[in-house]
């Protein structure tokens, strides 16, 4: 009998072992640790142009042992190792430890550098960088090294890059994603002939982001900003992470060029990366005939305009034209989940303050660096509640849940349906948990839905002027930064590690 227990046990630890292949988990976080050692390149530069040779020594070290390190794991993990595809439970706890592994690391240097004094408050810095939300517990960017401030946002800008190639490879694969259901370049096409053009499609995508941000560069340059913060800044908002160079503003001048510019780009990377292509094709008309698309910019428009109307009548500003300028910057700051800040919007009414909230949880477009619940869901979660109002007058009808004039399918209604109640369970959760802070309600809520939707901007009068976030717990930083990281990864692929079933043998 003992014997028999025994080769049960080694069965099931078998199956376990083949269900769950570790080896190729741990070599992609190898791979992702050669990645960031790769980013330190970018801070060593700059250390050496600037001539901060403190900097300097901790990039370059760095930069060794990262590179090192992933080296030496790729090869260990590769020796024996059959080439395979990748399994779904495989995919969900790679790119769950892949983004808490490059937080990990990029915590490291704002550590080693003294900018934060924990490593909780440097691991919430670098979260924050990585999925593009923004939040920052930097009191004063002015203090930070030259070096440092600008690997900073170009960790926002590869996280931003990273998030888009994730959204429209490895979600979809996975079956979380709904950039595909969007796209009239995908929309009928079968699963291989889309995977089969996955690669090309990356590859395209990450051309088409190095030139765009190229084009804000030119253009920040001839509105007047130095070299540095055209980089910066550049990074910052094709990232959708809302970092700029200065803490309070966008700039020490004040520039409407410079606004217009940046938020011109927030709009470009809010909208779906895969519909761009057409555009390269010269389908100009295709592109903006995208249902999402479509609906992502009139949404922007008429909250734009509703907004600036409330301003404008509250006599919140002192003339029409400032309460349209920063009425329609920040609506659409929050709309594109960039979060950047051209105005005090805690004194404005507070009917703005919730307008901006809904904005915040719908985001931009699916395949894009915005966060939010995409655009996509909402139309179809609102689709289906249309649809079913109908069938209460009319029990007999059949009536589809469509998406611009396609029908969706009902699997996919069903997934979307599945997302939309748990993103409201994990807000309210997430309000009972940040609710030990004993901030007000609104400020509560506004902190959850700011992580979640990696916007990092927060609606509220408990924090002041948006993201005095040393007000939290150390406790509550982690917790927010798992936020953070669960929005990025479409809330799915991460509540599913705390499922029972993801660990069961035999699957």
């Amino acid at each position: 009998m003992a014997q028999f227990a025994r080769s049960n046990a080694d069965r099931r630890l078998a199956n376990m072992k083949f269900s769950l292949n570790i080896r190729l988990v741990f070599l992609i976080l190898s791979m992702v640790s050669v990645i960031l050692g790769g980013t330190m390149l970018i801070g060593l530069a700059v250390s050496l142009v600037y001539r901060e040779p403190g900097m300097t020594r901790i990039f370059l070290t760095l930069l060794i042992v990262f590179v090192a390190a992933g080296l030496a794991g790729m090869r260990l993990s590769r020796h024996n190792l059959k080439a395979q595809a990748i399994k779904i439970r495989e995919g969900i706890l790679a790119v769950t430890l892949c983004w808490v592994f490059a937080a990990a690391l990029g915590a490291l240097p704002y550590l080693l550098a003294g900018s934060h004094h924990s490593f909780i408050d440097a691991f919430f810095e670098s979260t924050a960088c990585i999925t593009t939300t923004g939040s920052t517990l930097i009191e004063n960017l002015a203090d930070l090294p030259k070096s440092l401030l600008f690997w900073r946002q170009f960790t926002n800008w590869i996280g931003g890059l990273g998030i888009i190639i994730f959204a429209i490879t490895i979600i979809p694969m996975l079956g979380f994603g709904a950039a595909n259901l969007a796209s009239a370049e995908t929309t009928g096409q079968t699963v291989e002939r889309i995977r089969s053009r996955m690669s090309d499609m990356a590859r395209g995508i990450s051309i088409l982001f190095v030139v765009l941000t190229g084009a804000e560069i030119m253009l920040l340059l001839a509105g007047g900003t130095g070299l540095y913060d055209a980089f910066v800044l550049s990074f910052g908002s094709l990232g959708n992470g809302g970092f700029a160079n200065y803490h309070a503003d966008l700039l020490s001048e004040d520039s409407m060029y410079i606004e217009a510019v940046i938020a011109i780009f927030c709009i470009v990377a809010s909208m779906s990366f895969v519909s761009y292509q057409l555009l390269l094709k010269r389908r100009v008309g295709d592109f903006f005939k995208e249902t999402e698309i479509r609906m992502f910019l009139g949404m922007a428009a008429v909250f734009a305009v509703l907004i600036f109307f409330i301003l404008a009548v509250s006599k919140t500003y002192d003339s029409a034209a400032e309460a349209a300028r920063h009425g329609v910057f920040q609506t659409l700051s929050f709309i594109t989940t960039a979060g950047y800040k051209s105005a005090d919007f805690d004194a404005w009414p507070r009917v703005t303050h919730w307008l901006l909230l809904i904005v915040m949880v719908v985001g931009g477009c699916s395949g894009s660096t915005s966060g939010g619940v995409k655009v996509v869901r909402a139309a179809v979660a609102l689709s289906l509640i249309r649809r079913n109002i109908y069938k209460r007058l009319h029990p007999n009808a059949v009536v589809a849940v469509k998406l611009g004039d396609k029908a969706v399918p009902a699997d996919r209604v069903s997934s979307i349906a599945t997302f939309m109640i748990l993103y409201v369970l994990v807000t309210l959760f997430s309000c009972v948990v940040l609710s030990l802070e004993n901030l007000d309600a609104e400020t509560t809520l506004g902190t959850v839905v700011a992580m979640l939707s990696n916007t990092g901007l927060v609606i509220g009068p408990g924090l002041g002027y948006g993201d005095a976030f040393t007000v939290f717990s150390q406790f509550s930083r982690v917790y927010m930064s798992l936020l953070m990281i669960a929005g990025r990864l479409e809330l799915f692929t991460i509540v599913l590690l705390f499922s029972p079933a993801f660990w069961r043998p035999y699957r």
